[in-house]
């Protein structure tokens, strides 16, 4: 693995847009925890929503301002998808003030910090119909907007119908347990944050509950992991990227998919860790018997299909891909040019959407 004052000057050589390659810095180790992290000016604290300056991603135009969000629907049970009814009052559809498509930034505040997030609504979007959600968090030294455009998940969204939100860590980091920067050194509550921010977004749009995922990017990837293991009653599935587990043990409330992708030649968090982790939360979920092994390519998954609950459980590995989010025409001029070798043999945001979708 390499070492955090290499990771850091990677990062350092890339600015402007082309900084967003930043996103796939991230340690795997307990050594990183307390690492110096690049600075992110915050916006205030507040529940005011405000245009996100993004580049062009493919995103449909931007819809009005959100406006304040209306009664709290952390607890309430959504039906399932496409219902316009809802069971509790305070959790009807449409939501009150709901800004419909688009891209924007939602200002909120948390454990007594300005936080954000941004939030991308499909075209397709209905304010009378459930829509799904997937969490993309940023890797370590990256932001919400370079994640953005690393990714390109706003495409597979707006093909796909779902709807994606993407945190801004603190100080450019999340709190994954060894990883990374400052918030693990700071013991930032990311796990309450993020379940803060589903319960944010389904006070604006109509959100169904029962199809909530995470997926990240190196330290978000790590997140991912701990969000499944550690708010199973509010994430159904996650699919890490480039990430492993940072937490000493995994005991999730209720059993919750898990999809994760790493590529054999990643040079910041080793591929071994990726299969290690796998193979734990495999353990941790009750799976038995020998996974499944589907090729694509060069490449491969290995998805066990006998877990407690009736869920999955899988690794998808990228033969020869470095610290990269694999497939599609985004990241890999990106991947290519900053990091090392990519792969185009799975497409991440089409089969983690599939696989959330069985």
């Amino acid at each position: 693995m390499k070492s955090r004052g290499t990771m850091l000057m990677s990062s350092c050589l890339i600015g402007g847009a082309l900084a967003l390659a930043c996103g796939c810095g991230g340690g795997g180790s307990g050594g990183d925890a307390g690492a110096d992290t690049q600075g992110e000016t915050m916006d205030s604290a507040g529940d005011v929503a405000t245009d996100d300056a993004l580049p062009d991603d493919g995103a449909a135009d931007e819809g009005d301002g959100a406006t304040d969000p209306g009664e709290d629907a952390a607890g309430d049970a959504a039906d399932a998808a496409g219902d316009a009814e809802a069971d509790a009052p305070g959790d009807e559809c449409p939501r009150p003030g709901d800004p419909g498509p688009g891209s924007r930034t939602i200002d909120v505040e948390h454990g007594g910090l300005a936080r954000s997030y941004i939030l991308h609504v499909p075209p397709s979007y209905d304010p009378t119909v459930r829509t799904p959600v997937v969490l993309n968090m940023h890797g370590y030294s990256s932001s919400a907007s370079q994640e953005v455009i690393f990714t390109d998940m706003n495409t597979t969204a707006d093909a796909r119908g779902f709807v994606v939100v993407y945190p801004e860590g603190y100080e450019s980091s999340w709190n994954a347990g060894t990883c990374c920067g400052e918030a693990a050194a700071d013991g930032i509550d990311d796990v309450s944050f993020l379940v803060a921010v589903v319960d944010d977004v389904a006070s604006r749009l109509c959100v169904d509950r029962d199809r909530v995922y995470a997926s990240g990017m190196s330290n978000g990837g790590f997140m991912s992991y701990r969000l499944a293991c550690e708010a199973a009653g509010v994430f159904a599935g996650a699919a890490p990227v480039a990430g492993s587990l940072g937490i000493p043990s995994c005991t999730p409330s209720e059993p919750v998919p898990l999809i994760a992708y790493h590529g054999t030649e990643d040079s910041y968090v080793d591929y071994a860790y990726g299969q290690a982790s796998f193979e734990a939360y495999a353990t941790a979920s009750g799976c038995s018997g020998t996974p499944v092994h589907t090729v694509y390519g060069e490449s491969y998954c290995d998805v066990y299909d006998s877990c407690t609950g009736g869920i999955r459980v899988g690794l998808c590995t990228l033969a020869g891909m470095d610290h990269c989010w694999p497939g599609g025409p985004a990241p890999r001029p990106l991947c290519e040019a900053f990091i090392g070798a990519y792969s185009e043999d799975i497409n991440a945001n089409e089969h983690m959407w599939d696989f959330f979708s069985l």
